[in-house]
């Protein structure tokens, strides 16, 4: 879910919001961001409040849920190494 959901967010971007989309791309240079280095700016972005400025309720709702999915990863992670490690102890 994590992976997935800022692809949601750039489609959202580039169909509604194109100018705001450009501004992401936009290198300053001849060439538009790809790959790695558009992945870079997109997880900027995700992590700034540009997201929350751009008052749209359907990117929000699904900013949020990328953003609380992190902790349950994060959680989900914490758990899988206790039970490793309690089934390497008993």
């Amino acid at each position: 879910m994590h992976a997935v959901l800022p692809f949601r967010i750039a489609k959202h971007l580039r169909e509604d919001y194109p100018q705001h989309w450009k501004v992401i791309v936009d290198t300053g240079g001849s060439q538009a961001a790809r790959g790695p280095q558009l992945w870079l700016r997109m997880q900027h972005v995700l992590r700034s409040p540009a997201i929350a400025a751009i008052d749209d309720a359907s990117i929000t709702r699904i900013w949020r849920v990328w953003r609380y999915s992190q902790w349950i990863a994060w959680g989900c992670w914490i758990a899988a190494l206790a039970l490793q490690w309690h089934s390497a102890h008993s």
